[in-house]
């Protein structure tokens, strides 16, 4: 066979055109990684509200507790009654097992609709014990059944809490799948598998809570509601502290709580002072 001749066929192309092409050029490529288009990102709108919120913060400045508190309340601003929360970065490595912090406490002035005795519908506690029945109905939680385990199986989860005595615990590991990521499967170190569930159930409708830190080597935590006075928001942070300086890793030589701030409900966060923790 004989070589293949290939022809090239010029086109022209109109001066107009060809001066658009070469403009389009010379012209910066757009931005397509993530750090590009960060910089390129329109700032946030924020409301009037924030912005009057935020004019009452110094965020320069480090506020002690009787500070914070006082002006943590003056910024919730919400026509709910908004939670007020303590967010406590620790010098903790989250990879190392010995630094995980899983704890409980008893706050002084209990913060949960169940436990302050809101009005509106408390959230449900499920607790799977064949004792004290009639009286842990009329604290309002609910008595867990092999019913109750089907429903679970089939993905009804409408409650915030399970308590279980070790009886039904065997029961229970048919549905620890479900109830492990959603932090509800009963364990012994947050104090929910216990042989007394009737007296475990009265503690955490006084203002008993688990504490524990997240991914990264941090505690958040509801200490309160605006409609709490200072000195209830107050009690309630130092038992939080107080908690945690607890559970403190042995062996740790390095600054164990590096900062603490304190925010309201869509309100901006307020950075309280070290030393003038207890």
């Amino acid at each position: 066979m004989g070589k293949i001749r290939t022809k090239v066929i010029e086109t022209a192309i109109e001066p107009e055109k060809a001066k658009k092409i070469e403009e389009l050029e010379k012209e910066p490529a757009l931005a397509t990684s993530k750090e590009e288009k960060k910089k390129v990102r329109p700032p946030k709108i924020r409301s009037k509200r924030y912005k009057e919120q935020i004019s009452l913060i110094d965020r320069s400045k480090e506020y002690n507790q009787q500070e914070a508190i006082s002006l943590i309340k003056k910024t919730a601003t919400t026509k709910f009654d908004a939670s007020i929360e303590a967010h406590i970065n620790l010098g903790l490595s989250p990879d190392k097992p010995e630094h995980q912090i899983r704890t409980l406490v008893s706050l002084p002035h209990p913060t949960s609709p169940r436990q302050v005795g809101a009005s509106r519908k408390p959230s449900k506690i499920l607790v799977f014990t064949d004792k004290n029945k009639e009286e842990i109905k009329k604290l309002g939680a609910e008595i867990g059944t092999d019913s109750s385990i089907k429903e679970i199986e089939s993905g009804k989860t409408n409650f915030s809490k399970v308590i279980a005595d070790p009886s039904w615990m065997p029961k229970l590991a048919k549905v620890a799948k479900i109830l492990g990521p959603k932090g509800l499967m009963p364990n012994p170190k947050s104090g929910t598998v216990s042989d007394d569930p009737l007296k475990t159930l009265k503690e955490f409708s006084a203002g008993r809570t688990e504490i524990k830190t997240e991914k990264f080597p941090i505690i958040q935590a509801q200490i309160g509601k605006a409609s709490f006075t200072e000195k209830q928001l107050l009690e309630n942070l130092d038992a939080l502290i107080s908690a945690i300086n607890a559970a403190r890793p042995e062996g740790l030589k390095k600054e164990f709580i590096k900062s603490i701030y304190l925010s309201s409900s869509m309100g901006p966060s307020i950075k309280a002072a070290l030393s003038s923790l207890n």
